[in-house]
């Protein structure tokens, strides 16, 4: 077949190998969602240094001891609220992010929370006032659903467009470690709100998912991605000839492998997924963060060197009592690696076996779906985008498949504005521009607009 052309977008920000095969008998389940009639909404703010972001607080029944946090402005949904205590005059809760841990304390009275909240060395105030609205979202159907992968048993969460006909439907695939549905479900509403069904699910042995995520290769968590498109492609609300897949950071890798054993799969977006190997990205996120911190060119070749050394270690098994030594000496640096008391067995040195070596960059040329691929201009989790272009635009146009590149100048690895130095404080939020290009993009493919 013919190349195409990819179409690169800029968008400048204002300011302010073998795979698993599919599995025939994919089995599951789908129950209906909690009613949102049983909980209890409060609605307000949190404000710090004269920038201010909306929170919403669900209370599993009304004076429960269980809760979740909605930061709409931040773009999630679905937060956990971690230690949570609630008595007659007094409300504390946690929220556990990636690097830091917000911690709100405030008073309860007539209706009203009013308290103080610190997250690192932010602080400020938050507001909520109970809501008076109790049925949740009219305009979306959210179902639990159970899916029997061989012996691990996937949980997800399917949001829909409230109608009577088979709508297109989009799976998320996740990044590394434990994720959860909880980092899709503002992407999941934002996609059904536009009459796509959106479906995002636990990663193996992570929330209500079986199974074990630390020692699970990119083939085996791919073959979850087939499974879970298997079951839902036969369930009569989902149109099974529009169905696509969205992977983020790692899920950028596994994505494009399921996607290659599902011919039904209408497009793909890879969203922070380098187009370089996992041992290259994470050597380069190591010396990135390493220069970041202050580190002296030194220090970082020291770094670089020990990863190095612990990478051919896990590959061959063989200088660990030289590895032991190194872990060591690291602790006690400021950006030490490794815990000081690493186990030979650590489940870390395993994933580097299993799938440090993988190149995605086949796995995009064969590739035939439509792809939009997706990066932060500011990402430190990720090789310098200059080293990545070439050979990804070469793979993108490969097959002849309809593709496009965007690019956001000021956005992190989570897509979210990166401030500029000299810039003032805020909460985070998407790049301007990120969530119209997603829904636009999707609606070209499925066609529902």
């Amino acid at each position: 077949m013919g190349r195409s052309a990819v179409f690169l977008t800029l968008i400048a920000l204002a300011s302010p190998s073998a795979q698993t095969p599919l599995h025939s008998q994919t089995t599951g389940q789908i129950l209906p969602q909690h009613n949102a009639a049983q909980t209890e909404e409060w609605v307000g703010i949190r404000t710090s240094g004269g920038r201010s972001q909306k929170i919403v607080l669900h209370l599993g029944q009304p004076g429960g001891e269980r809760g979740t946090v909605d930061l709409p402005d931040f773009g999630a949904l679905g937060i956990p609220a971690a230690k949570f205590e609630l008595t007659k005059n007094h409300i504390h809760f946690e929220l556990v992010g990636d690097s830091s841990t917000a911690v709100f304390d405030g008073s309860v009275s007539r209706g009203e929370i009013d308290g103080h909240w610190t997250e690192g060395d932010r602080f400020g105030d938050f507001t909520l006032r109970r809501s008076t609205r109790s049925d949740g979202d009219s305009a979306l159907v959210k179902k639990k659903v159970f899916i029997q992968n061989g012996d691990v048993r996937l949980s997800g969460t399917l949001v829909m467009p409230r109608t009577t006909v088979p709508v297109p439907l989009i799976v998320f695939v996740h990044g590394a470690g434990p994720d959860t549905r909880v980092s899709s479900l503002f992407l999941a509403d934002y996609f059904a709100h536009r009459g796509v069904a959106a479906f995002a699910y636990d990663k193996r042995g992570a929330g209500e998912s079986t199974g074990d995520w630390k020692h699970a290769s990119f083939e085996t968590l791919a073959g979850d991605v087939e499974a879970v498109v298997q079951f839902l492609s036969k369930q009569p609300e989902i149109d099974a000839h529009r169905i696509g897949l969205m992977g983020s950071s790692q899920g950028g890798w596994i994505a494009p492998m399921a996607a290659l054993h599902l011919p039904i799969i209408d497009f793909v977006i890879v969203k922070s997924g380098p187009a370089v190997t996992p041992e290259q990205q994470e050597l380069a996120r190591v010396a990135r963060w390493m220069t970041g911190e202050g580190a002296s060119s030194t220090d970082i070749a020291e770094g670089q060197n020990l990863y190095k050394n612990a990478i051919a270690y896990a590959r061959t098994g063989i200088g660990w009592d030289a590895l032991q030594q190194e872990i060591k000496a690291d602790s006690t640096k400021p950006w030490a690696f490794f815990p000081v008391d690493t186990p030979r067995d650590f489940y870390f040195f395993e994933q580097i076996r299993l799938f440090f070596a993988h190149d995605p960059i086949p796995v995009l040329q064969q590739l035939r779906s439509p792809l939009l691929v997706i990066f932060g201009g500011k990402d430190d989790d990720a090789p310098p985008l200059e080293t990545e272009v070439g050979p990804l635009l070469t793979a993108m146009q490969a097959n002849g498949k309809d593709s496009q590149l965007a690019i956001f100048p000021r956005a992190g690895h989570d897509l979210r504005i990166v401030p500029q130095s000299g810039e003032p404080w805020d909460f985070g939020r998407f790049a301007p521009g990120y969530l119209q290009l997603l829904g636009s993009w999707v609606d070209a493919k499925v066609q529902t607009r």
